[in-house]
C-alpha cells in the first residue's frame, strides 16, 4: 500500500491501533535485526570469537541523555501525524 493510499483508505484512529499493536508485538525489521544479530554472533562464536548478539545489533539512532518514555513518543508521536493528516485535509 502507498502513503497516497494509506492517506485516503486509514484513519489516524485505525492508524493509532495498529502502532499500538506494533509495540505490543512487533514484526519488522528490529526482530529481524534481533535475529540476524544471534546468527552472525553464533557464526562468530563458532571460529573463536568473543562475541555476544548485542556486540552485532545495529544503533540506528544515537541515545540522548534523557529519553522520552514509550508513552510520551507514542503520545508525541500521534500529535504529529494527526497535525500532518489536518494539514492534508484542509
Amino acid at each position: 500500500m502507498t502513503l497516497h493510499d494509506l492517506r485516503e483508505r486509514m484513519s489516524a484512529d485505525e492508524l493509532l491501533l495498529w502502532m499500538a499493536y506494533d509495540r505490543e508485538s512487533p514484526l519488522g525489521d528490529v526482530r529481524g535485526d534481533i535475529q540476524a544479530s544471534i546468527i552472525a554472533a553464533s557464526a562468530f562464536q563458532a571460529q573463536g570469537a568473543k562475541v555476544t548478539a548485542l556486540d552485532l545489533l545495529p544503533k540506528w539512532r544515537v541515545v540522548a541523555e534523557v529519553e522520552l518514555d514509550e508513552d510520551q513518543q507514542a503520545d508525541q508521536g500521534e500529535e504529529l501525524f494527526k497535525r500532518y493528516l489536518m494539514g492534508k485535509a484542509g
